[in-house]
């Protein structure tokens, strides 16, 4: 249901389904039918192809939609219009609650290949009159007419037999022959959306852009020019050819070359091909290569996916299109330090990051062998990623390398110079590639104050406006006990929290306790309730288990949440929050809790998370400090920020310096092994189902 006005992306999927009527398809509410289309909401229909620059449904070669539902928007619910290819008009077929109840109910979402798999209808051989269109039949009454009791101009009579020289319809939507009919590469196109779409794009929402943002375009090319590439279309490819700098690998974006004559179908197939390839690109760079639950499911990312069609939309209208492109990457500032120190230790003319070269039998100068491209692209010698010569050139750059590495310089790969090439600055570039691939993992959209814990570093910072206004150490969860990676909105404070024991904990450690000693967690000021009434832990069997039974820790000294938890509601239950161990942040190492992130001198980061969430009200440590003690208090945030629960392990310190830090949970490990750094096979997501562990 569609009420008041659409986006640009909303009319350009309208605009589409007109246009693919017109090719032959019937496509609306999910629900495809040779020859038509059910409506699940006509008006809506018609509402948006006015927007869309079709006014009712005349101006789009389609009749039968009401001027009432065009202009109300809501129109009449299970409406059966079919479509005349020949008249290039729509007619009332029939009520749609039978025809609706004849196929099986109601309609589902509206599937692209669906549609595509429907048996396409027949255009009239050349020369030969149109069947007329059926007239309604006696208890039907015809679509009203627009306007004043008239027909709109150009629109088909309901009832009336088409003219036979009407012209059939093409694949574009548009006669070859009429005045300001697309090019022979726009009809092309035009054939490659309707009939080979996913040959371009494996996910539904692209391929859906693709056919929506030609179609608005009448399937003109933007990126090709005459024979050749557009500007807009090398400018792209540049911006792909550069995508090292941001870590992504850029044969990953290669379109391949236009041949010095191409054919129409070329010209056709290349467009769509750079397409589909920029809106992988800045799916990639802006929200990540794949997913990341196949590391672990206490990993819950927030990425922000860019719509498809808005990619094509604002690079179609961009003044520097490689400036929009860049636009798409992380805009955090730690991101920008890991790209620039990238640069530094890759350089301008290496690829991100360099392949790993297999080991094999020595390589000899002259000899063919699979391995030659890797090493190509090691050492950034240009070349034919199928070429598999160990050319002259290539043989030049090997005995550079084996002089600066203190080798013989005789041009023979060996298992010495195979292993010195692997392993020149490889750690250190793909921890780096890894850092940067996690960045991907936030909201794209930087919010102007944050709480962010990095989990590796065991620290904490609020940050304004890209500025740290505030940090502290933390305690995180131990590697059997991992602190999840997520974002969620701080919400509110609970000053004297009792602890209620996780199921988890409760299990595994309390239970095993309570089987050897009974009051074990009594000295702990751990009460035993069931129903709601606490319980003598030594009357009870706890060989027969604890179900039934909760643990309980009221506000206290001894409380393992301290004075105060600071709350940001997530399906890990976990929070930040005060700890009576304190002399545990004097540690280095400080993987040391069951999940949740406890916080060095909460009370100075309450104060400063107050003046941010509770701004103009007064909130100093002395006033925290009189809510300690007695019951459960609890105090909302007038103003809610996001909390950036990440995982760093490479990071730029606070004096420019490169720092790395011991991986935990194997986080970076497994990010790496992934995007295939070090030698594995890259296996980052590129169609539809991310891969899980």
């Amino acid at each position: 249901m569609m009420s008041g006005r659409m986006n640009g992306g909303t009319k350009l999927r309208l605009a589409a389904m007109a246009r693919t009527l017109l090719a032959g398809t019937a496509v609306w509410a999910g629900l495809c039918v040779p020859g038509g289309f059910v409506t699940g909401n006509a008006g809506a229909l018609a509402q948006g192809l006015s927007e869309a620059g079709m006014q009712g449904g005349s101006g789009a070669g389609l009749t039968g939609i009401p001027t009432s539902a065009a202009r109300a928007g809501n129109g009449t619910a299970d409406s059966v219009y079919a479509f005349d290819p020949a008249a290039a008009g729509m007619r009332k077929a029939g009520q749609g609650a039978s025809l609706l109840a004849a196929l099986g109910g109601e309609p589902a979402p509206f599937d692209i290949n669906a549609a595509r798999s429907q048996p396409q209808m027949v255009e009239p051989a050349p020369g030969a009159a149109p069947a007329p269109a059926a007239a309604p039949a006696a208890h039907e009454a015809a679509p009203p007419a627009v306007g004043a009791g008239a027909p709109a101009p150009g629109a088909a009579t309901p009832g009336a037999a088409q003219p036979a020289t009407a012209t059939p319809a093409t694949a574009t939507g548009v006669s070859a022959t009429e005045p300001g009919a697309p090019s022979a590469v726009a009809a092309r196109i035009g054939e490659l959306i309707t009939d080979q779409l996913p040959r371009f794009a494996a996910r539904a929402n692209e391929q859906q852009a693709l056919a929506a943002f030609y179609a608005e375009r009448q399937y003109q090319p933007l990126f090709t020019a005459g024979t050749a590439w557009s500007p807009l279309g090398t400018a792209v490819q540049q911006q792909f050819a550069a995508s090292w700098q941001d870590g992504l690998q850029p044969t990953d974006y290669e379109v391949p070359a236009l041949a010095a004559h191409p054919s129409d179908a070329d010209l056709a197939a290349a467009e769509l091909k750079l397409a589909s390839t920029l809106m992988l690109y800045a799916r990639q760079v802006q929200s990540g290569r794949f997913d990341p639950k196949r590391i672990s499911a206490n990993i819950d990312p927030s990425p922000t996916v860019p719509d498809p069609i808005v990619v094509l939309s604002e690079v179609a209208g961009a003044a520097d299109a490689r400036a929009v492109l860049a636009g798409y990457a992380p805009q955090y500032d730690e991101y920008r330090l890991l790209k620039a120190q990238l640069a530094s230790t890759q350089g301008e003319r290496r690829g991100a990051p360099p392949p790993h070269v297999p080991a094999g039998p020595t390589l000899r100068p002259g000899d063919d062998d699979p391995r030659v491209p890797a090493l190509r692209a090691r050492l950034g010698v240009p070349g034919a990623p199928t070429d598999t010569y160990y050319s002259p050139e290539l043989v030049d750059a090997v005995r550079a390398f084996q002089a600066s590495a203190g080798e013989r310089a005789d041009g023979a790969v060996g298992p010495v110079t195979l292993a010195a090439l692997n392993e020149a600055g490889e750690d250190r570039t793909a921890d780096i590639i890894a850092n940067m691939e996690r960045w991907r993992w936030l909201p794209h959209a930087v919010a102007p104050a944050y709480v962010i814990v990095n989990i590796p570093e065991y620290m904490v910072r609020i940050v304004v406006d890209e500025q740290t206004i505030h940090e502290t150490r933390v305690i995180v969860g131990k590697p059997e006990n991992q602190t999840p990676v997520m974002t969620e909105n701080m919400q509110y404070t609970v000053f004297n929290p009792s602890w209620n024991v996780p199921p988890g904990i409760m299990r595994n450690e309390m239970l095993p306790k309570l089987r050897s000693d009974p009051y074990a967690l009594a000295r702990q000021g751990i009460d035993v309730v069931r129903n709601g009434r606490t319980v003598d832990p030594g009357t009870v069997d706890w060989s027969r288990g604890s179900q039934g039974y909760s643990f309980r820790q009221p506000p206290g000294e001894r409380n393992a949440l301290g004075n105060m938890k600071f709350m940001f509601p997530n399906k890990h239950s976990v929070y930040l929050h005060d700890t009576p161990n304190r002399s545990l942040f004097a540690r280095d190492q400080r993987a040391l809790s069951h999940g949740c992130v406890r916080v060095h001198e909460p009370m100075k980061f309450a104060e400063v998370l107050f003046s941010l969430g509770l701004p103009g009200d007064g909130w100093n440590q002395q006033r925290i400090s009189k809510l300690i003690g007695g019951k459960e208090k609890y105090l909302n945030l007038k103003q809610r920020f996001p909390v950036h629960l990440v995982y760093f392990t490479t990071y730029v310190d606070g004096d420019g310096r490169l720092v790395s830090r011991p991986d935990l949970y194997g986080t970076n490990a497994a990010t790496k092994a992934i995007l295939g750094i070090g030698g594995a096979a890259q296996v980052a997501d590129r169609g539809n189902a991310p891969r899980r562990r």
